[in-house]
């Protein structure tokens, strides 16, 4: 008895040893981040996918699986791979990417948003709109209608009607607000109106804007600016940097500022410092220029306009 009792208790020691040193290593691949594939007989290393989703609750989707989990979520143990990831949220639009997973790292999809499927529009005001124009405020919008110019609130309440003018262009290229919020500026190819917010004395009765043809330019106008004092415009037609007074009646005062060796790209106006930057070629290269209209300059530049109109007076 004691001897099988002791064959038993030796052939239970060798047995636990070997069990042991089988499940050893893979207790400690596992822990090292090692999966065994028994099928292949091939160990890797293990990814990590974590995914964050606005609104949190969706669905998740790999290789088309639908998985337990919902956003956010951390998902372990994946072998190495490309995967096809959804997330899914009923009453949104789904999220869709090919994500790499790769070993021992944590591959991160963290600004899933996921946008509402849309019902219905909302209705901005019941006129007939050609254009628009949003104060840089953001608490209005100008509307440009085939009954005239309307302002209302972001939403359209408390609309007021500004104007009766109503010949808008069909293609407008800009619109831009002054500094000063009392005016706007839209264009097109070779037009610039000014549409003057404030009261003046050639604004009809009843009405609260006015609206002015500043230029009809027989070029191609690139881009338009407010010089930061809203009296002043700087344009840009072709080869030609001008710059435009604002101002009733007579000859407008426009001098050209620069002719660039071929038209000029990447404009750029830096209203806080009065500063118009362009590309222009010189020797044959691109290069990048600053014209500089702060307020010293402009006051020289328009003393020298106004020299040149003395001139022309004294002429004639």
């Amino acid at each position: 008895m004691q001897k099988s009792d002791a064959i038993i208790r030796y052939i239970m020691f060798f047995f636990s040893l070997a069990l042991y040193f089988i499940l050893l290593p893979i207790v400690l691949s596992y822990s090292l981040g090692y999966h065994i594939d028994y099928h292949n007989f091939k160990i890797y290393k293990m990814g990590i996918l974590s995914l964050k989703s606005a609104p949190s609750g969706a669905s998740v989707h790999i290789n088309g699986k639908l998985r337990q989990e919902l956003t956010p979520v951390r998902i372990e143990e994946l072998k190495p791979d490309t995967y096809s990831v959804e997330v899914k949220r009923e009453g949104f639009y789904p999220w869709q990417k090919e994500l790499a997973i790769r070993p021992n790292m944590v591959t991160r999809a963290e600004n899933i948003i996921l946008f509402p499927v849309l019902q219905e529009m909302g209705k901005i005001g019941d006129y007939e709109t050609i254009n628009f124009l949003i104060s840089d405020n953001r608490n209005y919008i100008y509307h440009m209608t085939k009954s005239g110019l309307y302002r209302s609130n972001m939403d359209g309440t408390n609309p007021k009607k500004l104007s009766l003018y109503s010949d808008w262009p069909e293609k407008i290229l800009g619109k831009k607000f002054s500094r000063d919020g009392e005016k706007f500026l839209y264009f097109n190819e070779n037009n610039i109106w000014v549409v003057y917010l404030v009261s003046r004395d050639s604004v009809k009765d009843g009405e609260l804007a006015y609206v002015e043809e500043l230029l009809k330019i027989p070029g191609s106008i690139r881009d338009v600016f407010w010089h930061s004092g809203s009296n002043h415009i700087v344009f840009v037609v072709n080869k030609d940097i001008s710059v435009v007074e604002l101002g009733s009646g007579g000859k407008k005062n426009i001098v050209t500022l620069h002719k660039c060796k071929k038209s000029a790209e990447g404009l750029y106006y830096d209203e806080n410092n009065d500063s118009l930057y362009f590309n222009d070629s010189y020797e044959g290269k691109e290069r990048l220029y600053r014209i500089d209209l702060r307020e010293k300059f402009f006051d020289k530049l328009m003393q020298r306009v106004k020299k040149e109109f003395d001139i022309i007076y004294e002429k004639r």
